[in-house]
């Protein structure tokens, strides 16, 4: 007698616009997606996703499931938990407190953490230590405009991962490998790695300069090239060879200047097109809503103080970004009057 092989079970928690180009590529894989949504909720339990893309086309879409929380549906079993929120390394409630209900005493679940910056696996592995922890550097320039509506006008399209720790055991390679090709069947790419460190250094060493200078400046990145040559770039570069002098004390391999030159090469002709892109962080910022510091810039400016390597360009941006985030949150509170 056959057996009938059941769709892959993926809780997707943040079901923002990353989030929702991974949900119809995973739907489009055949697998069954619970999105656990927040400020677009609503939206999308009544209507789903509209998304507006070239890679796709245009589709409308709901996930197999909608919640507010992930205890909602501590009832499924998930083959594996997509994380495309923000890293908030500081966050109340922390992320692993978050995923306890999905994924606390069930071994099988492999956790994907599709997130930027350093330094943000630990937690995770250590609050699920028998869970395979896929770590996911994510290109995918997508952007929710209105809750439920994604822009995704480019075909850039790529998912680097592997297993934290590299060397982690074979059940745990066959999730990374087993999760990539859902994303590629579902329209997508993806490439497992051997060591995803690699990768995600050199995003960083990207999204380092990038993120913050462009959400400070509120300029795109093509913009803030032509705004001082040539000390705009100069100073793009200058972050970048710090994180690069980082990544060699801290032992990442291939790190290198070739890989920098190609990315701000990226920039650099978008200065050239007038077709500069905003980072998310400037999204964030003008959308008054919470951003990275700590995953991208506040990790790396400490990891730079304990091996000892001068990073005063990145710490003067550090400085200067936290006080905009402090700023941001205190903004939010109750007026105490």
């Amino acid at each position: 007698m056959s057996t009938v092989e059941l769709p892959p079970e993926v809780l997707l928690l943040g079901a923002g616009s990353i989030g929702a180009v991974y949900l119809y590529q995973l739907q489009q894989a055949g697998c069954n997606v619970t999105a656990v949504c927040r400020s677009n909720y609503a939206v999308v339990k009544e209507q789903g996703f509209y998304l507006t893309s070239v890679r796709f086309g245009d589709v409308t879409y709901k996930p197999h499931r909608v919640v507010k929380e992930v205890e909602e549906c501590s009832d499924v079993t998930f083959n594996y938990v997509l994380v495309c929120t923000k890293s908030f390394p500081e966050s109340k409630p922390s992320l692993s407190d978050i995923l306890m209900p999905a994924a606390s005493g069930r071994p099988e679940t492999a956790i994907v953490l599709a997130q930027n910056g350093i330094g943000i696996e630990e937690e995770i592995s250590q609050a699920f230590p028998d869970n395979p922890i896929l770590s996911g550097v994510v290109y995918c320039p997508a952007t929710q405009t209105a809750p439920g509506y994604v822009d995704y006008p480019e075909m850039l399209n790529l998912l680097e991962l592997d297993t934290y720790p590299s060397d982690a055991p074979h059940r745990h390679k066959a999730a990374a490998t087993s999760f990539a090709e859902l994303t590629i069947k579902g329209g997508g790419a993806a490439e497992v790695h051997d060591n995803i460190q690699i990768a995600r250094w050199s995003k960083l060493a990207m999204n380092a300069p990038w993120s913050p200078i462009c959400a400070l400046t509120l300029c795109s990145d093509g913009d803030f090239l032509l705004t001082s040559e040539p000390y705009a770039e100069e100073l793009v570069w200058a972050i970048m060879l710090e994180v690069i002098e980082l990544a060699r004390a801290v032992g990442i391999p291939d790190v290198t200047e070739e890989v920098a030159r190609k990315k701000l090469s990226i920039a650099t002709k978008r200065a050239e097109t007038g077709t500069g892109r905003e980072p998310s962080m400037l999204q964030d910022i003008r959308q008054g809503r919470t951003f990275e510091v700590e995953a991208i810039v506040g990790n790396a400016v400490r990891m730079g103080r304990k091996y000892s390597v001068a990073m005063p360009r990145l710490e003067t941006i550090y400085a200067l970004l936290k006080a905009r985030y402090v700023a941001l949150m205190s903004s939010r509170k109750p007026d105490s009057g």
